[in-house]
């Protein structure tokens, strides 16, 4: 799926469009960088989050005490 050209991939568990558009908000807020994709995997207590920019070499993960919705 793609949210504001930005690549969205959901590994498991049940995410809403509405859930990843809150989250990509997140992320954009807290960089300047241009946000490429993002892979959400929900687990029964937490959110990982793993995200790369255009142009950085690198990816970000992090974890979300957050109950994926349905």
């Amino acid at each position: 799926m793609r949210i504001d050209d930005i690549t969205v991939i959901i590994e498991n568990g049940s995410c809403s469009s509405k859930d990843a558009q809150y989250y990509i908000e997140q992320i954009k807020k807290s960089s300047k960088l241009k946000l490429k994709k993002v892979t959400f995997r929900c687990s029964d207590a937490s959110l990982y989050l793993r995200y790369a920019f255009e142009g950085n070499p690198f990816e970000r993960i992090r974890r979300v005490a957050h109950h994926c919705s349905g």
